[in-house]
């Protein structure tokens, strides 16, 4: 589906808007128009959920007998489950739940472009090289290409956590859903109107379809913004030599901000692109974040811990959300002297970046020593 998907992409049209040359900042107009693609993407994301369930249930409702009565008993290796099943209700479920899918696929296409041309990062007359990484984006498909750097954000995790945590992300809807039901079953008891129960996980649906696009246009709008920043905080950086454990220590200091993260991010990629090779770092295939990591930091020389720690407040912000497992990492460096930053001050930082402000302020203030 990947040539269908660029072909939707772009022939999606594109109309003039008054955009600068600076990606990394946005102009009063530029964000207000961002927001708007923001707000009717939300929307509509929510309106089709509930198109979907009433396409899925009106049917079954006004004719019952038809899709009740195409059954199949089931048998061999499944003889000792009771009951038969409805092919017919059930197929026509997976359908429409398919057909929605895809709307709401388009719809994140759609909506990713249109911040895309908002922020100038798509001209009228020009497509962009770096689309393609929009179109993952907006399908929600992991930027892995942090990999070829040997960064994890899963060092930390054994396999089974990783495995519960990432099956938790795909299927929250359904368990949702099922606590759902369970809980209005035993409010209400066995006597409960069906139609209840069948509509109970909607709102459950409609919140997690109003929250995937939510991230993704956040996502979309950090990445465009984040890949000019960067080239910026490149120039910024320090023109220093440095000894092979300085190089190890920047190395681990972009694992720390992954497995904090506990996530691949495009500017997470962009980041530890720009640093390996502003500072020529040779690539590993693999790089764990050693336990004695913070140690090494407090004790090297100041211009190279305001390089480290810059990169810690980067890939704390860089992402745009900034999550309670992160606040608590922040207050555990500030209680060992590594950063003097409180949580409202890198709060301050996250905001300025994601309603288009850059970096400047952030990359001024820690490399201010060096």
């Amino acid at each position: 589906m990947d040539p269908f998907y660029q072909k939707f992409f772009q022939a999606l049209p594109i109309h003039y808007v008054n955009t600068d040359e600076d990606l990394h900042l946005l102009t009063p107009e530029e964000l207000h128009l961002v927001r708007k693609t923001e707000r009717w993407a939300l929307w509509l994301a929510v309106l089709i959920e509930l198109v979907a369930y009433l396409f899925v249930f009106l049917p079954i409702y006004e004719f019952p007998d038809f899709f009740e009565s195409h059954t199949i008993s089931l048998g061999g290796p499944f003889i000792h489950l009771t009951g038969k099943f409805h092919w017919l209700k059930d197929g026509w479920m997976f359908l429409v739940t398919v057909i929605e899918l895809y709307v709401l696929l388009l719809l994140n296409l759609a909506a990713v472009h249109g911040i895309a041309v908002a922020t100038g990062y798509i001209k009228r007359n020009e497509m962009a090289q770096e689309t393609i990484g929009l179109i993952k984006i907006a399908l929600e498909r992991q930027f892995s290409e942090l990999q070829q750097f040997g960064i994890d954000p899963y060092q930390r995790m054994s396999p089974w956590m990783l495995y519960i945590f990432l099956a938790f992300n795909r299927l929250k809807g359904l368990i949702g859903s099922v606590i759902a039901r369970a809980v209005i079953s035993n409010l209400f008891g066995r006597e409960i109107l069906r139609v209840y129960l069948d509509f109970s996980g909607m709102p459950i649906y409609m919140a997690i379809n109003w929250y995937t696009t939510r991230i993704i246009l956040r996502n979309a709008r950090v990445v465009i913004m984040g890949q000019t920043s960067i080239e910026i905080v490149q120039r910024q950086l320090p023109d220093v030599h440095l000894t092979q454990s300085e190089t190890d220590l920047i190395y681990d200091s972009l694992q720390f901000i992954a497995v904090n993260k506990q996530d691949y991010h495009a500017n997470h990629y962009y980041l530890t692109k720009a640093m390996i090779e502003h500072y020529g770092i040779e690539i590993q295939a693999s790089h764990p974040l050693p336990p004695d990591y913070l140690e090494k930091l407090k004790s090297s020389r100041p211009i190279v811990a305001n390089i480290c720690k810059l990169i810690i407040v980067l890939g704390f912000i860089l992402d745009g959300t900034l999550s309670w497992r992160e606040r608590r990492e922040l207050a555990y460096l500030q209680q060992e002297g590594i950063l003097s930053l409180s949580y409202a001050d890198l709060e301050g930082y996250r905001r300025q970046f994601v309603d288009g402000q850059g970096l400047d302020e952030v990359t001024s203030h820690l490399l201010q020593a060096s």
